[in-house]
């Protein structure tokens, strides 16, 4: 999770998926989407729920290295890119850019 606690993520070799209260996130079933999931190929999903009960880590901003994807987290966002691939995205309440 991010040091100001607003947003929380889950890291595998395949993705990556967080949630956060997005103040600009598109509709989902009637609802703004609460959550994003990147592939490590650079497909992105936006999705309704939560990431439930996991296990939280809170990131200080600094330069991480976790299962294939370097994380970044700052005070603008957290960055995931995946290290295979180059694919990633910036993640912050505000919104999500991918690359």
């Amino acid at each position: 999770q991010t040091k100001s606690g607003k947003t929380r993520c889950q890291v595998s070799k395949q993705d990556v998926g967080c949630e956060a209260p997005f103040t600009d996130s598109p509709v989902v079933d009637g609802a703004p989407a609460n959550g994003v999931r990147l592939t490590a190929d650079g497909r992105i999903r936006w999705v309704l729920g939560n990431l439930g009960a996991i296990p939280a880590v809170t990131l200080d901003y600094r330069t991480y290295a976790a299962l294939g994807w370097t994380i970044e987290a700052s005070t603008s966002g957290t960055r995931f890119t995946n290290d295979g691939t180059g694919h990633g995205m910036v993640v912050a309440v505000e919104g999500v850019e991918t690359f």
